[in-house]
Parts: C-alpha cells; structure tokens; sequence
C-alpha cells in the first residue's frame, strides 16, 4: 500500500467512524478542534494528518485511534495496483485458472 493509498483508507475510515457516531463534518471539525474543510480533505484522502490530530478525530467519534489506520502487513490486492499492473495481474490469474481448469479436466 502506497502513501496515497493509505491515506484513502485512513478517510474511508474517518467518515465511516464520523457517519457511525451520527456527526456531520462541522461537528467533527469543532470537536477535533480542526475545520470542516480539513475534516473534508482528510475523509477524501487527499490530505493526511498527524497522530495528534488522527487521535483527536478519534476520540471525538468514540473509537481506538489503532481503528483509523490500516495495517500495512495487509498483502496488497490488485486494486490496489497501478490499472497497468492491475491488468497484467488479472490477464495471469485468468491464465492459470484456465490452466488449472484445463488440468482438472484430464484427470
């Protein structure tokens, strides 16, 4: 997982954690002590944060600050990939499950 790729997830789960404790971003904002623009930036992934903020953001919505960042032990998916490797991922995994069908079939 890249930076940007982190950063989405980390948004992804700021919203859902916001949408969860039924607050809009302008709440959020003022009890994080941040702007809603922020907030906004944040939830979309295309502004990151730091820990002291993400922990703010987080008591603020009533979850463990561990619960807003994504483990980065997590094996990568395709699409996670650039779309050229995403591509070439599924045209190989396409191949070998015709392959292993292929096999299954003379047996």
């Amino acid at each position: 997982m890249d930076e940007q790729a982190f950063n989405k997830e980390v948004g992804a789960r700021v919203r859902a954690a916001r949408e969860e404790a039924e607050l809009t971003q302008s709440a959020l904002a003022r009890l994080a002590g941040l702007t809603r623009g922020s907030i906004t930036n944040i939830e979309s992934g295309t502004q990151s944060t730091s820990l002291f903020r993400l922990a703010k953001i987080a008591a603020a919505v009533r979850v463990q600050s561990a619960e807003l960042i994504p483990d980065l032990s997590q094996t990568p998916t395709a699409s996670d990939l650039p779309v050229h490797l995403a591509d070439a991922v599924a045209a190989v995994t396409q191949a070998a499950q015709q392959v292993m069908e292929a096999n299954h079939g003379k047996g």
